[in-house]
């Protein structure tokens, strides 16, 4: 049986004409089979490269974990704010211990002071870290956790180009 080379309707013998889309039938224009038609494949664009992650139109890379742009529906960045209760208490304690020692002697007072200098250092250390999340059809995903807002917010912004370029 023959096809037309056109749209790939089954041709009636002797027909002329595709019956299916109206292409002229000749030796060459019908074949036994028809040619399956590929899309056109698309070339893997670059839209951002970092230490430990690539992100293309069709995958994100992150260390050995590879993600596939196909199934991200969407992506934002997370902040945590991480519990400064810990300094806090020692900072508490380190006027308790000053006010105390300035009864007892100096060097309680002193012990004091540097119980809150302590408690101040490790309150001024804690810092935010910044997340990737991922949204897919199996739920949400923090994909990169960083301290630097700046280099997250680069990612999610390369990552919706990759959505809006995977096609």
């Amino acid at each position: 049986m023959a096809f037309c080379g056109s749209c790939g309707a089954n041709l009636s013998s002797g027909s002329g004409f595709c019956t299916s889309c109206g292409q002229p039938v000749t030796s060459q224009s019908a074949s036994a089979a028809p040619t399956p038609v590929q899309p056109p494949r698309s070339n893997e664009q670059t839209f951002f490269k970092g230490e430990d992650i690539l992100v293309t139109n069709t995958r994100l890379i992150r260390g050995n974990e590879t993600f596939a742009m196909s199934g991200i529906t969407s992506v934002s960045s997370f902040t945590e704010v991480p519990s400064k209760k810990g300094p806090i208490i020692v900072v508490v304690v380190g006027v308790l211990v000053l006010l105390g020692g300035a009864q007892s002697g100096v060097w309680v007072a002193l012990l004091g002071a540097a119980i809150i200098g302590l408690g101040i250092w490790w309150f001024r250390s804690i810092k935010n870290v910044y997340h990737v999340r991922l949204v897919t059809a199996s739920g949400e995903r923090d994909a990169l956790g960083s301290r630097n807002m700046e280099y997250v917010g680069k990612i999610v912004g390369a990552i919706n180009q990759a959505i809006v370029h995977r096609g």
